[in-house]
């Protein structure tokens, strides 16, 4: 079946004669780079932006399956529709595609096209290569993902005319496989919460929070309005910013991309919206909307893959409330099609670094594992002679080899899927590209000659400057020591899933991993002082984290850690990998009311920090840096999940609730805060936790799905009294054990 797509059309139609009353009808279909079809007027599904989401095309091209029987009328000819956008294959500025792999594709050069079928009882009735159809540039005669669209509502009225497909063999290459995963969609709609007009012309909408999505707005009679969009407002403290105007939205760390979204309107609209693009906004500034701009008028659509919700916690603690939904907000805003960095600059790119450290707190959020498992068949198909890229798909930015903090997302990523998710499928699917991977890190090692003289592109990337604004004054480790630690920890992780797979590679693995371990102490401790490489923050963080510490030195390196924290006004002072594993290796050393008061920390550098200062608090969002409103605009994100690995700590071991240590089984371990409560989507049900500690007793409830296994751990001492209760009825503790339901 071939595929349909011109240079000068973007929307496509045909007439179909066919009958729901004679059976099912099913429609597949492929839309690159965005696209979406209606039958009749009506769309065929929630899923917007993509059906096919964001591969490498030479080697996969996704596509999904819709029964579309009730859009048909039920006798005669029904009307099919196709709008197609650039997405990740064109641009204006020439700044997609930008493919990195070097190969050519010329078979490939129109960017918008689609692909479609549509069967009845089994049989083929009609596709992109039938006879009838026809073709238009319709009104949007401009789009990109980084600036927006460009609507002209005249051209509502083009003349169609007739359309052909593409050559044979023309167009993507790879295989047609159906997408495992939710589309994207809208998940929710925002009302603004203020719209002001600082001065003629000019609206400025606030939506409260910083999430991904697109606005719709209404416009009463014909008008040319423009809407750009925008995650702040000016302020004195942004760099280069002259004279700061904080009644209107700043631009500048947007860099190249525009996202501004026109109207050209020779005719009133109702509840417009944009299909081919998105945004990372909390403020639009609208321009030449004609007459005062109302709450009615306009509106968000967030936008996001459509994974269902997991996990989520109150704490009596407002700042930890807010981190909280930061993660998850974070995170959220980019699950689009794959992991992205941000939703709002010109980058919106799948970089592996991001998705390895937000690996398990993604996982543990959301309903990720089938999204998961796409990714990485996505890094294998980038990957090449075992290496994997920075950023998959392989386009724009980033290098291969990858950064080995950033490579470690491949194993890290399958291993989440196995231990969160108990499925080996993707593992099983991918050993070939595993050993592959394996063999590329122990050539990388053999080249460098050693541990400490692995390359490190990246490393522990953005720690907060002492100083805001001042990047000379973060501290590092040595260069290296970040990517020695990673690939130690991605041999432990490929010992322990070739175990769980039974393959005879386990044993050497281990082995090599366990040497390794052994190596990355004596490397980096220094036996006279007792310090681990320069003395930073992190270079006591990852050696316990990785369990390289002999058993006799880890007191001496837990309080040469304490201390470093002490001296540092008990906050962090590592980048995003220090942040992965400094909570959890505290907690995990007794130290977890240290990992709590770091954690409700207001001032700078913390994460209470970007949530409570008085420049631009954050909201449903983490900022790339931890310093941002002192930064200026070459790399400032106020929406990256780079951080959000914090997440994971706040739900297992803030909140307390966990789903293990077995499948059937889920801990429950009462905190240190007064009060708390927290839900986990299990794959047997909800399971819920919540606690209030008052000055003489503590009063704990747990729900427990039917067949699961709670074990409840209480901070009291063993001649304390336990009152357990279910519905009344007095309980003995041994009966908590087996029974099932609530406590």
């Amino acid at each position: 079946i071939p595929w349909m797509g011109s240079e000068n059309m973007n929307e496509f139609s045909a007439t179909v004669d066919l009958r729901s009353e004679d059976g099912p009808v099913e429609l597949l279909v492929a839309t690159l780079g965005f696209g979406y079809v209606t039958i009749n007027g009506k769309p065929i599904s929630q899923d917007i932006l993509s059906y096919s989401g964001w591969t490498n095309t030479n080697k996969r091209v996704l596509y999904r399956s819709y029964n579309i029987t009730g859009l048909l009328n039920a006798r005669g000819q029904s009307s099919i529709f196709v709008g197609l956008g650039c997405g990740y294959r064109c641009d204006p500025q020439g700044r997609f595609p930008a493919y990195r792999d070097g190969e050519k594709r010329l078979h490939d050069s129109i960017p918008k096209v689609f692909r479609l079928q549509i069967m009845q009882n089994a049989k083929l009735m009609f596709h992109s290569g039938s006879v009838g159809w026809l073709g238009r540039q319709g009104p949007v005669q401009q789009d990109s993902v980084y600036d927006g669209e460009v609507f002209v509502s005249a051209a509502l009225d083009a003349a169609w005319r007739s359309a052909v497909p593409l050559p044979s063999g023309a167009g993507p290459q790879g295989k047609m496989v159906p997408a495992s995963f939710p589309g994207v969609q809208i998940t929710g709609v925002d009302e603004p919460r203020s719209i002001t007009n600082p001065s003629t012309g000019v609206h400025v909408v606030d939506f409260g929070s910083n999430v991904a999505g697109v606005t719709s707005i209404s416009v009463p009679r014909p008008a040319n309005v423009s809407l750009r969009h925008g995650e702040l407002l000016q302020h004195a403290h942004i760099p280069g910013l002259l004279k700061p105007d904080p009644s209107r939205v700043y631009f500048g760390n947007l860099r190249s991309a525009k996202q501004e979204d026109t109207l050209v309107l020779d005719r009133a609209v109702a509840d417009w919206w944009p299909r081919f693009t998105y945004h990372g906004f909390r403020y639009v500034e609208v321009y030449g909307y004609p007459g005062d701009l109302l709450k009615t008028d306009i509106k968000r659509l967030r936008l996001n893959t459509a994974v269902e919700d997991k996990a989520s916690a109150n704490f009596s603690d407002e700042v930890l409330q807010a981190i909280h939904l930061g993660s998850k907000g974070a995170q959220r805003s980019n699950l689009m099609q794959v992991p992205t960095d941000c939703p709002q600059r010109d980058e919106r790119l799948g970089w592996m670094g991001d998705a390895s450290l937000s690996a398990d707190s993604i996982m543990l959020h959301f309903d990720y594992g089938s999204m998961a498992a796409a990714f990485v068949d996505s890094m294998v198909d980038d990957m090449d002679a075992g290496a994997l890229p920075d950023v998959v798909p392989y386009q724009r930015f980033g290098g291969m080899p990858a950064d080995l903090s950033w490579n470690s997302a491949f194993f890290e990523t399958l291993r989440s899927i196995w231990k969160t998710a108990g499925n080996l499928a993707p593992a099983r699917t991918h050993w070939g590209a595993m050993k592959s991977n394996v063999a590329e890190l122990m050539r990388q090692l053999s080249e460098a000659g050693s541990l400490r003289k692995l390359p490190e592109p990246y490393g522990d990337w953005c720690p907060p400057p002492s100083k805001p604004g001042v990047s000379s004054t973060q501290e590092h480790p040595s260069k290296g020591f970040a990517a020695a630690f990673s690939l130690v920890r991605t041999l432990k992780h490929a010992s322990e899933l070739a175990n769980a797979l039974g393959k005879p590679e386990a044993g050497s693995w281990s082995a090599t991993a366990g040497n390794l371990t052994c190596e990355f102490h004596n490397a980096y401790y220094n036996n006279t002082t007792g310090v681990y490489d320069n003395g930073a923050m992190i270079s006591y963080v990852l050696p316990l984290a990785l369990g390289a510490t002999p058993d006799e030195l880890k007191p001496a390196v837990l309080q040469k850690l304490v201390k470093r924290i002490n001296h540092s006004n008990n906050t962090w002072t590592g980048g995003i990998i220090n942040n992965r594993f400094i909570f959890d290796v505290l907690h995990e050393h007794g130290a977890a009311d240290l990992a709590l008061a770091m954690l409700q920390k207001r001032s700078y550098p913390s994460y209470g920090y970007m949530y409570f200062n008085e420049l631009e608090p954050a909201r449903e969002c983490m900022w790339e840096l931890p310093d941002a409103p002192f930064e200026g605009d070459g790399m400032n994100s106020r929406n990256h999940h780079m951080f959000s690995s914090v997440g994971h700590y706040l739900m297992t071991h803030v909140a307390g609730l966990s789903h293990g240590p077995g499948d059937r089984e889920i801990t429950a371990a009462v905190g240190l805060l007064e009060h708390a409560s927290s839900v986990i989507l299990t794959a047997h049900g909800r399971a819920q936790f919540a606690w209030t500690q008052l000055p003489s007793k503590i009063s704990v409830q747990v729900a427990v799905p039917v067949g699961m296994t709670a074990y409840v751990h209480l901070p009291v001492e063993s001649d304390v009294v336990i009152d357990v209760r279910h519905g009344g009825a007095v309980l003995s503790t041994e009966q908590t054990i087996l029974h099932h339901m609530y406590y």
